[in-house]
């Protein structure tokens, strides 16, 4: 199980562009601020439409969840899930490109936010 001390470090090892912003705070400490970190950079990817990367972090997000202990585990739900679920990709192709990157251990989260999402919306 993925304690919020293993955290930073599996996201340098992953994405070692984050080393520095991670570096930033004590983030063995924070894992909020840890998560924050890597979803600041997940949408970035997405919004950029740089896919190799966006599958990188997506991996990544499904693993913390599906390894990680509570608290990490809440730390993906309360921050990457609902911010992945506000984004929407200009057209059907960057749409079914998100979907199909997004590990299944968060799929079903993620369709329930942003299936509430757009029912409040309309």
């Amino acid at each position: 199980m993925i304690n919020q001390y293993e955290v930073p470090a599996l996201i340098e090892d992953a994405l070692p562009e984050l080393k520095k912003p991670l570096h930033q705070f004590p983030a063995i400490f924070h894992i909020y601020e840890t998560v924050q970190c890597l979803d600041h950079y997940l949408i970035r990817q997405l919004r950029n439409k740089n896919y190799a990367l966006l599958e990188k972090c997506l991996q990544l997000t499904g693993r913390l969840y599906e390894r990680g202990n509570p608290l990490v585990r809440n730390a993906v739900t309360r921050i990457i899930v609902p911010d992945l679920s506000k984004e929407h990709p200009a057209d059907n192709i960057s749409r079914i490109r998100l979907y199909s990157l997004i590990p299944p251990s968060i799929y079903n989260l993620y369709m329930q936010h942003h299936l509430h999402l757009n029912t409040d919306n309309a």
